[in-house]
Formats: C-alpha cells, structure tokens, sequence
C-alpha cells in the first residue's frame, strides 16, 4: 500500500454536494478556530480535519494530514500542561488526548518512524513537564516560543482550510 493515499471509502461528487452546506459552517466555524488559535477548541479542529480528510484523502498527503492532527492535539497537550499541576488528576484530563494522539499515528496500518518517533518524544516530554514543574515552568518561559514550529502547522492549517473551500464551490 501507497503511505500516501488512503484507501477508505471515497465519496462521489454528487453525495459531497449534498455535505457543501453543513461543511461550509462547519468549515466557518474551524476557520475561526484557527485564525482565532483558540488552542482548546484544536481537539475539535482536529476532528474536522480527520473527518474531512477521511471523506476527501486527495485534500492532504498523508504526511501532512498526520502532521496536521498531530499538531494540532499536541499543541492543545501543551496548553493543559502549562496549566496543570504536577498531580495524578493533571495526567488524568491529559491521558485521553495523548490516547488519541497514539491512534493517530498508527492510522490504518501505515507506520512512519520519524512520527512514531516524534510521537514518543512528545510523550516523554509531557510526562516530564506533569512530574517536574522546575522544569515545566523552565519549558514555558524559555523553550515554548522556539520550539514548536507553529508556521509550519499554520501553513498545513491553512493548505487544508483552502482546499475544503474549493470542494464547497463544486
């Protein structure tokens, strides 16, 4: 199998004109999302792109929709990280999104190790940040800024957002 395409169901033409008025909203509302970076809405947003991508794989490469997903749970991670103390209850409200991240990265049958990799360093990072605040305070005060790429995950954000608005003009 191709790592590139995706081999789910694909919708004809004329069922996807029957989906342009809820995507169109739907599309609103997570352009707003987006623009606004309202990071704890990203598990939606991540969600949408999920859904869409899943009905239209031609939208996005696979590598930019696992880098998309990814980035968009993992920045709406760090943000309840930065808020939480280092308590059991913190890792509980994180657990389900770092869940979602792993069954992200082993979508259908596809392994990639540089995500696989990317993925286990950016779960070994959160359970530091959850068990020392020296250094989650150290992490949001001096390394947030430079070390996410957040104009690489803007562009994929903003490649996805185009290419839903051409499949609503059909």
């Amino acid at each position: 199998m191709d790592p590139t395409t995706f081999s789910g169901p694909h919708l004809p033409l004329s069922s996807l004109r029957l989906l342009v008025p809820p995507l169109r909203l739907m599309s609103a509302s997570m352009w707003q999302v987006a623009q606004q970076r309202n990071v704890m809405q990203y598990g939606k947003l991540e969600e949408f792109v999920t859904l869409v991508t899943e009905m239209v794989p031609e939208l996005l490469t696979l590598k930019q929709r696992v880098q998309l997903i990814l980035g968009l749970r993992a920045r709406l991670v760090l943000e309840l990280c930065r808020g939480v103390e280092s308590n059991p209850a913190g890792y509980k409200t994180i657990q389900p999104h770092l869940d979602r991240i792993h069954s992200c990265t082993t979508h259908k049958g596809s392994e990639d190790k540089e995500v696989e990799a990317s993925k286990d360093n950016f779960v070994e990072l959160v359970q530091t940040l959850l068990e020392d605040s020296m250094k989650r305070e150290h992490f949001f005060q001096v390394r947030w800024l430079t070390s996410l790429c957040h104009k690489s995950l803007f562009q994929i954000k903003l490649k996805f957002i185009c290419h839903v608005r051409r499949i609503q003009r059909v």
